[in-house]
C-alpha cells in the first residue's frame, strides 16, 4: 500500500495490534501531532466511484477553507483513484490519497484515514461516504454544532426532527430502521441513528476509544464504535440529515455484511447480559 498525499511516497501508519472486541479501552492518548498543518480532515472510503468522487470532492473544499480530504482508495478499477489525483493537483495539499491496491474493507478504510490525519495533526475528523448519501452541505452544521458544544461525537442522524431518507423502497425503509432499532434497544443506546456514517470525531474520543485498534470489517463498525463512546460518557450530539440514495455507481452492502453485523450485535449483546 501507499500514500499518495504528497509528490513522494509515505509509508502507510501501521496499524495497531489486534486486540479482543471487549478488551479494555485505551485512556492514553495513542500517539503524538506529527504536523500542525491539519486541523480538520474528512476521511472518505472509496471503491469504484468516478461518477461522484470529483465533484463530492469540489463541494467539500467550498464548505470550510479548514477542510483537508483524505480518499482512501480500495483499488477502483474504474479511475477513481486518477480523479482524486487530479483533484490534488488542483488543491494543493488539501487533498490527499491512500491507494490501498485491493478491496480491505470500510472499517479499515476509515481507520486509515482516521490514522493518517491524527498523524497530521487533525483536532477533528469528519468521515462520510463517497456517493452523496451524506450530504456535504451538512458539514458546516455538523462542525458548529461540535465545536460550539465542544462533543467528541457528531452524527449526522436520518432520525432525529428534520432528518429522514429520500429515493428508498419500503424493503430498504424496514431493514435500516429495523436494524437501528435493534441496535439502540440492544446495546441500550440513547443516540437515534446509532449506525449512520456521517460523522464528526474529535482526536482525543478516537484514542480514547481504541477506534483505530478495533478488528471488524463492514458496518458493524458503526455501532460498535457507538457502544464504545456510550460506555465512555462520552458527549455525543445529532444533527439532522437527509440520506439520499445513489444515484451514480453501484450500493457496497450485501448480504455478508449484513449477517456479519447481526452476527456482531448478538455477540455484543451476549456479552452485555453475562456482565449483569
Amino acid at each position: 500500500m501507499k500514500f499518495c498525499a504528497f509528490s513522494h511516497r509515505i509509508p502507510l501508519p501501521k496499524p495497531a495490534s489486534k486486540r479482543n472486541l471487549y478488551a479494555p479501552m485505551n485512556e492514553e492518548k495513542s500517539e503524538e501531532k506529527t504536523s500542525a498543518s491539519m486541523t480538520i480532515a474528512v476521511v472518505i472510503p472509496t471503491l469504484n466511484e468516478s461518477g461522484n468522487i470529483a465533484k463530492l470532492l469540489d463541494e467539500i473544499m467550498t464548505c470550510d477553507a479548514r477542510l483537508q480530504a483524505i480518499v482512501v482508495d480500495d483499488g477502483s478499477k474504474d479511475g477513481t483513484g486518477e480523479l482524486v489525483l487530479q483533484k490534488q493537483a488542483e488543491y494543493s495539499l488539501r487533498v490527499h490519497l491512500i491507494a490501498r491496491g485491493r478491496k480491505m474493507g470500510y472499517a479499515s478504510a476509515v481507520q486509515d484515514g482516521m490514522r493518517f490525519a491524527l498523524k497530521n495533526g487533525a483536532a477533528r475528523v469528519l468521515q462520510m461516504d463517497a456517493d452523496f448519501s451524506h450530504n456535504p452541505n451538512r458539514i458546516p452544521a455538523i462542525l458548529e454544532k461540535s465545536e460550539s458544544e465542544d462533543l467528541g461525537l457528531v452524527i449526522g442522524s436520518r432520525y432525529v426532527p428534520g432528518g429522514g431518507t429520500e429515493n428508498w423502497g419500503i424493503d430498504r425503509k424496514i431493514l435500516s430502521g429495523g436494524a437501528n432499532f435493534m441496535v439502540r434497544k440492544m446495546l441500550n443506546l440513547k443516540v437515534r441513528d446509532c449506525t449512520g456514517g456521517f460523522r464528526c470525531w474529535k482526536r482525543e474520543l478516537i484514542e480514547k476509544a481504541g477506534v483505530l485498534d478495533l478488528k471488524i470489517e463492514g458496518y458493524a463498525f458503526l455501532f460498535i464504535t457507538m457502544d464504545r463512546c456510550t460506555r465512555l460518557g462520552a458527549k455525543v450530539g445529532e444533527v439532522p440529515i437527509i440520506f439520499v440514495d445513489r444515484q451514480f455507481g453501484k450500493s457496497k452492502m450485501s448480504r455478508r455484511i449484513i449477517f456479519e453485523a447481526m452476527r456482531v450485535l448478538l455477540k455484543l449483546w451476549l456479552a452485555r447480559l453475562s456482565k449483569k
